[in-house]
């Protein structure tokens, strides 16, 4: 008589969390069960198939041969089971489906919030969920369908191959200190004034790290590593540095309007030509996008429309961003 295994998703689940950490309390932890509870699953799931599916060592546990299987099959069914629940939502709409937007934690959110704060307007049951991380981990987020689009710097994003990608308008980065700064008043700054002072800002692009290295003066260009003093990913955060210290720091006008028009920061001038920000959208191409990712998109476009004739008016010339 054959063996009818009859798992369900959530024992595997548990079984690729066990995987992950090579220990019960830790798995358990990041599934919010108890280790007893996980320790009862796994031994069910191990009951149904008939073998031991880890082996329990003193310091970590490990998968068998036969768990190193199965442990393959239910990343797949995970990844069906996640496009089983976007197929669902897709169909529901806007009223009740669900968005899943990943943002970089600079450029990224200082987009999205506007656009999601429409979105919710328009539509108050869409379950909407925003997820903050570096850009450089979004892509993998979306192939593993923890989220539906991304939106954030695209130097890197679009060399990717199997996405499609929304561009939004270009925006250039404007060199800013604190008021009162010693550079404030100057009329020209060259990037060597610049570099007797801590230079702030995210990590950066490869792209964006060379275009800066090239400005460098030539006895610094060929140092290792990023030229930034202090690296910050929080735009809030960067900006209370700026304010606090003689720090200086690259960012688009629309994410510091606010400070500007209070006098708290000020614009130097560009030291060569200003570096242009690439910022957009991006998903899995291939895939049908949802009524609320299309919605949130046109929000997004009609933001960012914003953004650019509030750069304009911050700096006092047309066309800036």
């Amino acid at each position: 008589m054959k063996r009818n295994p009859g798992f369900e998703l959530r024992q595997l689940r548990h079984a690729v969390a066990l995987a992950e950490h090579r220990n019960f309390a830790r798995a358990a932890e990041t599934l919010h069960i108890t280790q007893s509870a996980l320790t009862r699953s796994i031994q069910a799931l191990e009951a149904k198939f008939g073998a031991r599916l880890f082996d329990r060592g003193q310091r970590e546990v490990t998968p068998t041969m036969l768990g190193e299987l199965v442990l393959r099959h239910a990343a797949a069914l995970e990844l069906a089971a996640r496009d089983l629940q976007r197929d669902v939502e897709l169909a529901k709409g806007l009223e009740i489906g669900e968005l899943r937007i990943g943002a970089g934690p600079f450029a990224g959110a200082a987009l999205v919030g506007g656009a999601v704060g429409r979105l919710s307007r328009a539509h108050p049951r869409l379950r909407t969920e925003v997820v903050i991380g570096p850009w450089q981990e979004l892509p993998e987020r979306i192939r593993q369908r923890e989220v539906d689009l991304m939106v954030g710097d695209l130097r890197d994003v679009g060399k990717l191959e199997g996405f499609e990608v929304q561009p939004l308008r270009p925006h250039a980065q404007v060199w800013m200190c604190r008021a009162g700064h010693p550079l404030a008043a100057r009329s020209t700054v060259t990037m060597a004034e610049m570099l007797a002072y801590p230079l702030t800002g995210p990590r950066l692009p490869a792209e964006v790290l060379d275009w800066l290295k090239q400005r460098l003066p030539e006895e610094v260009r060929d140092i290792p590593g990023s030229p930034l003093t202090i690296t910050c990913d929080s735009s809030e955060v960067l900006k209370r540095i700026l304010v606090q210290s003689d720090a200086i720091s690259s960012m688009a006008p629309y994410m510091f309007a606010d400070e500007l028009r209070a006098g708290h920061l000020v614009a130097l001038p560009h030291a060569g030509e200003p570096l242009q920000g690439r910022y957009g959208a991006a998903w899995l191409g291939g895939r049908t996008l949802s009524a609320p990712a299309e919605e949130f998109l046109r929000l997004l476009a009609e933001v960012d429309a914003e953004f650019a004739e509030i750069e304009g008016a911050v700096l006092g010339s047309e066309g800036a961003g």
